[in-house]
């Protein structure tokens, strides 16, 4: 499936190395970390992580974003993106 769409987006909507970066992340941190005191340190830490990670990506550009005009694009027909 993945294989359909033209080479343009397939960066945009390639998501494995993301999870594996997060995942690594995630373990990277935990790892300093020996013992949590209770389950909701551990929720806390998770959401810090996910959250400075999500601020990061937001900020990130995109190289050819704009050139592909995914709002016109007839592999999602009828869906709009914005960067």
């Amino acid at each position: 499936t993945f294989l359909r769409y033209p080479r343009e987006i397939r960066q945009f909507i390639y998501t494995t190395n993301q999870v594996e970066r997060l995942a690594k992340e995630i373990k990277r941190r935990i790892k300093v970390i020996e013992v949590f005191p209770d389950e909701g340190s551990v929720e806390k830490l998770l959401y810090l992580i996910l959250k400075e990670l999500n601020e990061r990506l937001n900020t990130r550009k995109l190289r050819g974003f704009n050139e592909i005009e995914l709002g016109n694009y007839h592999a999602f027909p009828g869906k709009i993106f914005t960067q």
